[in-house]
């Protein structure tokens, strides 16, 4: 099986995974959790439906750009540390990675927040992104972050320092 083939399969369960299970999930518990903590969200409907879609738009946007610079400019999948035969070959720098050292986390929990805005979900839109952010800061400040700074070294490090974490910078520096 051809190498690239071979990339975008493996992209298949991960990309359900994360991208239908847990948003799913996360829908239905943060309504749950809404109707337990008997949290009311009341926005303005066409604010709601404005705001809530920019946020899905512009999440997908950085979740997509960052799987595709990962392919096309590093050589290798988003789950590059969990199989070490195909991480990126070389240190993504460009397009959103010079926003945010973590578009595909920033863009993931923007688009969930617009989704918990368009159903009008406390819970979907402030809590379970809170909670993801912690989780995932943590996954990446344990696994991620020390791996990509025994591959690339200085030039990951210099990346680290230049590089917001999570929240993009508005005008991207030319790296």
């Amino acid at each position: 099986m051809g190498s690239s083939l071979r990339r975008y399969l493996l992209l298949i369960p991960s990309s359900v995974f994360f991208f239908i299970m847990v948003p799913i999930v996360t829908l239905f518990s943060g309504m749950l959790l809404d109707e337990a903590l008997k949290l009311e969200f009341n926005m303005w409907p066409y604010a709601s439906i404005a705001v809530g879609s920019l946020f899905l738009l512009s999440g997908g946007y950085f979740v997509l750009e960052s799987i595709r610079t990962l392919l096309v400019i590093g050589g290798g999948i988003p789950l590059g540390d969990l199989i070490p035969s195909d991480q990126s070959r070389v240190l993504v720098r460009e397009g959103v990675y010079s926003m945010t050292r973590n578009p595909m986390l920033f863009g993931y929990l923007f688009a969930l927040s617009g989704v918990g805005l368009l159903i009008l979900s406390f819970s979907t839109t402030f809590i379970f992104p809170l909670l993801y952010t912690a989780l995932w800061t943590a996954w990446i400040n344990w696994r991620e972050e020390p791996a990509l700074e025994r591959r690339f070294g200085d030039e990951y490090r210099r990346y680290r320092e230049e590089t917001p974490f999570l929240v993009p910078r508005m005008f991207p520096r030319k790296c």
